[in-house]
């Protein structure tokens, strides 16, 4: 789903992506990040955060999202080159090859996306064997789910309890996790591990 405007303006501040690399630095310390050599990033926006991966990693990153504009962006502020790729990608239908990354990346993405499990079918699909998955979104209480899920056909609304239903069934176990409440929602970052 594309965003709007003034969304576009608010994920793509500066300050915003410096808060989202040092989640990822965080979530990287958490795991054998020296086994990672590639990357796939989804919902890159105009691709600090695979720009930061690429330049301080030294690992191959692959920068997607499902706006053309906001690709066109990510190229033209990030050196695109043999290590960084950005690409238009619909994250319900990878164009990757099966197994084909280290770790894969989405950060507030899901809320974005109305068939949220498609996405996650296609993490597991594009991830290699031993692979890790960087998530971090919101999360809804049942009841905000059931009113919003009524009135919403273009977002992805989820509980707690489905991400990590839906994670599970997908073949992923847990690394690690944390939650935050802000107000009626819960901001969770997970680390997984496909098995």
């Amino acid at each position: 789903m594309k965003m709007s405007k003034f969304e576009k303006r608010f994920v793509n501040r500066r300050n915003k992506a410096e808060k989202n690399i040092m989640k990822v630095r965080d979530k990287l310390r958490q795991i054998e990040s020296e086994n990672i050599k590639n990357a796939l990033e989804i919902g890159c926006g105009i691709g600090l955060v695979s720009s930061y991966l690429a330049n301080e990693y030294g690992i191959d990153v692959y920068g997607t999202d499902f706006d053309p504009e906001e690709i066109q962006l990510a190229k033209q502020l990030n050196n695109e080159r043999d290590t960084l790729h950005f690409k238009v990608e619909d994250a319900t239908e990878l164009s990757f090859a099966n197994n084909s990354f280290d770790l894969v990346i989405s950060q507030n993405v899901f809320h974005h996306i109305p068939y949220w499990q498609k996405a996650i079918s296609e993490f597991q699909r594009v991830l290699r064997p031993d692979g890790y998955l960087i998530w971090m979104d919101l999360v809804f209480p049942a009841l905000l789910k059931k009113m919003f899920k009524s009135i919403t056909k273009n977002y992805g609304v989820y509980t707690l309890n489905d991400i990590h239903s839906e994670f599970y069934k997908a073949g992923f176990e847990t690394v690690k996790k944390q939650k935050m409440v802000h107000g009626p929602f819960v901001h969770y970052e997970i680390v997984l591990t496909k098995i």
